[in-house]
């Protein structure tokens, strides 16, 4: 397995991401991660995001994960710690979170210059899965979403009501970042093609089901990619 150190850039900052793919299979297809809340353990080397780029390196695909501005080696233009900390802790509440969306769009347009296999799916976890969505909703060259433990209730997603792409929502019950019924609320108002999948004896942090979860995202898209090319 190769993991490839890379750098590119958002807003004149530059951003690190890992590129991470199989050196004996020529991958498929790609796969842009996004991570939980910098606040909140949300870097690159997050225990779910550090298992779907294996797993899916195992599986045949290639994947990006990076870290948002500020964080890890990321530049900011927040200078201190403090300082970030506040930053990012604003957008909790609905403030800043669009410099992540604008992260995840240049590290999207990086993926996209690699050429790596047909098609690129974007993952999130958590925070993640908001930023994940919104570009995922937005950018023609996303073929296919999943979500895994997203702040349903939280944030405004009325963005994801017209969007007739494959998504994959992931959740637990014991989750603090949403509830169950939330969830379910949520996911009834999406427009299929719509998968929903519910992990057992887990909570946020899915500890020891890392596993697990990463198989059902590339299973996932592992089946969207052989519909569409069966379509074709």
């Amino acid at each position: 397995m190769i993991e490839e150190y890379v750098h590119f850039y958002s807003d004149k900052l530059r951003l690190e991401g890992v590129l991470t793919y199989n050196e004996d299979v020529k991958p498929f297809s790609a796969i842009l991660l996004c991570n939980p809340h910098p606040n909140l353990g949300g870097d690159m080397d997050n225990n779910v995001i550090g298992s779907l780029a294996h797993i899916s390196a195992q599986m045949g695909f290639a994947s990006l994960r990076f870290n948002y501005r500020g964080v890890g080696n990321s530049e900011s233009y927040q200078k201190d710690t403090a300082e970030k900390f506040l930053y990012w802790e604003a957008s909790l509440s609905g403030e800043n979170y669009m410099d992540a969306v604008y992260d995840t769009r240049a590290a999207l347009h990086f993926l996209a210059e690699q050429h790596i296999g047909s098609r690129i799916y974007i993952a999130g976890y958590s925070f993640g899965s908001l930023v994940g969505m919104r570009v995922g909703v937005e950018s023609e060259m996303i073929a296919a979403f999943a979500s895994i433990s997203m702040p349903f209730g939280k944030y405004n997603l009325d963005f994801l009501a017209p969007c007739k792409k494959p998504k994959l929502i992931i959740y637990t019950r014991n989750d603090f970042a949403t509830t169950e019924e939330d969830t379910l609320r949520c996911f009834s108002k999406i427009l299929p093609p719509k998968q929903l999948e519910l992990i057992q004896d887990s909570d946020h942090f899915y500890i020891m089901k890392e596993e697990t979860v990463s198989k059902k995202v590339c299973s996932f898209f592992q089946s969207i990619g052989k519909n569409e090319i069966e379509k074709e």
